[in-house]
């Protein structure tokens, strides 16, 4: 079964996408393009962006591409909104996305909360909330 959310709702508290440290994740995920922060000393790839690296404490990092796919690592189906603005997508789901090159993301997920299993293929998806702030989302492929 195909999952479609009940709104595109818009959540009330929206990330920063001008903020220098992560700007360029947000200006690829308008386009449906995933990044991850590389540690350009020692290769580490890590997402939320850091000043440092915390493999081998360099200063020096770029954003490259990656695998916009993975496997759900753990996930909990919410029965209440935690943002007023998502009351009409109760429930709803938030995954820990493995992906095949290794990072971590925690995100909503567009599948049937009856549906997510740990182990299950996702593939990124995109919501594009405003002109400026596109969100990502994991769904079955």
């Amino acid at each position: 079964m195909t999952y479609a959310p009940t709104s595109n709702a818009t959540p009330q508290n929206l990330p920063d996408v001008t903020d220098p440290a992560t700007a360029a994740f947000w200006e690829a995920a308008r386009e449906h393009r995933l990044l991850a922060q590389k540690c350009d000393a020692c290769g580490d790839l890590r997402y939320p962006a850091t000043e440092i690296c915390p493999r081998c404490w360099s200063d020096s990092q770029s954003w490259v591409p990656i695998a916009p796919t993975g496997e759900l690592y753990s996930y909990v189906v919410y029965h209440r909104a935690l943002d007023p603005s998502m009351k009409d997508e109760i429930p709803y789901v938030v995954g820990r996305v493995l992906t095949d090159d290794g990072v971590v993301f925690t995100v909503r997920l567009d599948v049937e909360p009856d549906e997510a299993r740990v182990g299950m293929r996702l593939v990124a998806s995109w919501n594009d909330v405003t002109d400026a702030v596109t969100l990502l989302r994991f769904a079955a492929p």
